[in-house]
């Protein structure tokens, strides 16, 4: 069986700056996602200039008061520097998993972390800095959320086959699972009350960065050893059944 493949949310935190190539130079490059990658990019800056403030809000998941900044991001967006996706995503669950200190060349597990705007993108592709919603819509192509689940369709079922797959997506950026690929070796794991309803949030993407990193550092780790091994922090208790993982919080 290949190495497991670990699915990761994005954030909307992310390291300025850069100095890889452009994001244009980058997405000139063939590869698997190249053609969906530059025709999302060419509809984003589309709607920098064609959308209202209420409607970039919604795009980019900004107040209206913060909006002039996200559009003139969305505009310049084709000539940003780059930077590798490990070191740009910074948010609770990318830290807690210590992704910025890694090497992904020694990194024994298939790390994707879903993006708006690219896909899925592994640790080391470049990623420029940039603010949009899979739940949000662009004029041009309608629903991200639904653009890509048609679009990674065949890269997933790739990138998946043969190897177990630790789903540690929310119910926003699942939406890339497409049907034909429901019989995947898929691990789930859900964050919950111990009435059942969804843990609280940021208590969440902590427990979930711990797990990550958990994965890291024994990438064939099964729901079984898990629910075992993995300290989640105080309050946390893990429960396997098959290839479900439950992460109750009882504290």
């Amino acid at each position: 069986m290949r190495t497991p493949l670990v699915l990761l949310p994005p954030s909307k935190g992310k390291a300025p700056g850069g100095d890889g190539p452009s994001l244009r130079d980058q997405l000139a490059q063939d590869g698997p996602l190249a053609a969906p990658r530059r025709a999302v990019l060419e509809a984003a800056v589309a709607a920098a200039a064609d959308l209202d403030d209420r409607s970039l809000a919604r795009l980019t998941g900004v107040a209206v008061g913060d909006v002039s900044v996200q559009r003139d991001r969305l505009a310049g967006l084709a000539d940003a520097p780059t930077m590798p996706a490990h070191r740009r995503y910074t948010g609770v669950v990318h830290g807690n998993a210590g992704l910025g200190s890694v090497d992904p060349s020694r990194v024994r597990a298939d790390v994707r972390i879903v993006s708006p705007l690219l896909g899925v993108v592994a640790l080391e592709e470049p990623t420029p800095d940039y603010r949009l919603e899979l739940a949000a819509r662009l004029p041009s192509l309608g629903g991200l959320g639904p653009y890509w689940r048609e679009r990674l369709t065949d890269h997933l079922a790739e990138l998946t086959a043969d190897r177990r797959v630790w789903d540690l997506l929310p119910g926003e950026h699942a939406v890339i699972w497409s049907s034909q690929l429901r019989d995947r070796q898929k691990v789930t794991v859900r964050f919950v009350r111990p009435d059942g309803r969804a843990a609280n949030a940021a208590r969440t993407k902590v427990a979930k960065g711990r797990l990550a990193a958990a994965l890291l550092r024994a990438p064939s780790m099964t729901p079984a050893r898990a629910a075992r091994d993995v300290d989640l922090g105080d309050g946390w208790e893990l429960e396997a059944s098959g290839r479900e993982l439950t992460a109750t919080y009882r504290g």
